[in-house]
């Protein structure tokens, strides 16, 4: 009888099913050599944030060629800036930059995350504005 060995199984972040290896796209980078997000779940995702250039553009001209949040200007950046969404609805918010993507993806997308570093930010440093 062949064991199989629960530690050469990845579990999606998204859909939380373990699964094989394989099913995860690989990534040089990754100390498993693989995603964490399972190639079904990238794939969900990729169609969700996917827009025409022209719809890009359109977000981009509403935005006048900068973050959503930031204000920094497209020519500024390196690459794009990227498409973000309400990860519950799906509804698409905006064009963002790496930082302010990647802020939002670490306080979880979460108004009171962000109130809370706000409110610890004051408090440390006396920040006003």
């Amino acid at each position: 009888m062949t064991r199989i060995r629960t530690d050469e199984f990845i579990t999606c972040l998204v859909c939380k099913e373990t699964k094989e290896p394989l099913l995860f796209p690989y990534k040089n980078k990754s100390q498993n050599k693989r995603h964490k997000i399972c190639k079904r779940c990238r794939q969900l995702h990729r169609a969700i944030i996917k827009l025409t250039d022209e719809e890009f553009n359109e977000l981009l001209k509403i935005q006048n060629n900068s973050c959503a949040i930031c204000g920094i200007h497209s020519d500024e950046i390196r690459g794009r800036l990227y498409v973000d969404h309400n990860h519950e609805t799906k509804k698409i918010r905006g064009l963002l930059c790496h930082k302010c993507n990647s802020g939002l993806a670490f306080f979880k997308d979460s108004p009171s995350h962000l109130a809370m570093a706000i409110e610890y930010l004051v408090r440390s440093d006396g920040i006003t504005s």
